[in-house]
């Protein structure tokens, strides 16, 4: 197997969510999966608790085997036996994907509906693997959709290949493609807004027109809307079956791994999340 998506499944409901969909992803690329199922065997520099001496229970590797096992399973089931594999790694989840990534094409990893509890999932795992894979990263959240893929522009280049990943996907689902540019204009140019935005619409449809000839087929609405980018794409996760934002926009600050835009999409966003990183 050469190209493949990557996928890391512990056990819980929402890897089974992100496993089905990177799989539905392989069918329609052609593509192999490859299933991560990490474990972290820490005992070596775990302190003694109560007593000296004491020793943790022993961590059960059958039964991450059997959960890797089932996956890859499903799988082959769906592909065929040459398009599945499977890895079981003695690390954090975060480094056992991020390794795996030399000849994946998208790494896709689950997470818990959006609130309080999910952030520290996300600081350890999800943000971590969107902030360095190599390859777009979706986080998968939330049942199956059929609405619209959306696609957040602020002219950027990250925002440019976002745009490219999101007429891939609409073109390979056939759904529809939403593309928003998300501005937020000064104060004193209050009474330029609707000229501004009117010149913003048709330079939209300029930049748009190389795309739309390469994806005939996609069905594409455009929107210049004000206000913050990230309330605008949260609102819009809520019908949306993927939201694909660039890792960092015209606002992100050299050194940053992820753009504001894009962690708020990830801790609070409704639908999967596709996080796209310069090419």
């Amino acid at each position: 197997m050469s190209k493949y998506i990557l996928v890391g499944v512990d056990g819980t409901p929402e890897a089974s969510v992100a496993l089905r969909w990177a799989v539905d992803a392989a069918e329609r690329r052609g593509l192999g999966v490859r299933v991560v199922r990490a474990y972290l065997n820490d005992l070596d520099r775990w302190p003694a608790i109560g007593m000296a001496g004491y020793v943790p229970p022993p961590l059960p590797l059958d039964q991450f085997q059997g959960e890797l096992d089932e996956a890859v399973r499903l799988v082959r089931d769906r592909l065929g036996d040459e398009r599945g594999s499977g890895v079981l790694a003695d690390l954090d989840p975060a480094h056992a994907l991020l390794g795996e990534t030399g000849d994946a094409e998208l790494v896709v990893v689950g997470t818990r509906s959006p609130n309080k509890l999910s952030a520290a999932f996300l600081g350890s795992v999800a943000t971590a693997v969107a902030a360095k894979a190599p390859c777009p990263v979706v986080v998968v959240r939330g049942e199956h959709r059929t609405g619209p893929v959306v696609v957040g522009s602020d002219g950027s280049p990250d925002s440019e290949d976002a745009i490219a990943f999101a007429f891939e996907e609409a073109a390979r689902t056939g759904k529809l493609l939403r593309l928003v540019y998300c501005w937020r204009p000064e104060a004193e140019y209050a009474v330029l807004v609707d000229s501004t935005k009117e010149l913003l619409k048709n330079w939209l449809a300029e930049s748009l027109a190389p795309y739309q000839e390469k994806y005939p087929a996609v069905t594409v609405r455009a929107t210049v809307v004000e206000g913050r980018p990230s309330a605008s794409l949260i609102q819009l996760s809520e019908i949306a079956s993927l939201v694909v934002v660039g890792s960092r926009g015209r606002g992100g600050v050299k050194g940053l791994l992820l753009g504001s835009v894009s962690q708020s999409l990830l801790h609070h966003a409704a639908s999967p999340v596709a996080v796209i990183r310069r090419r």
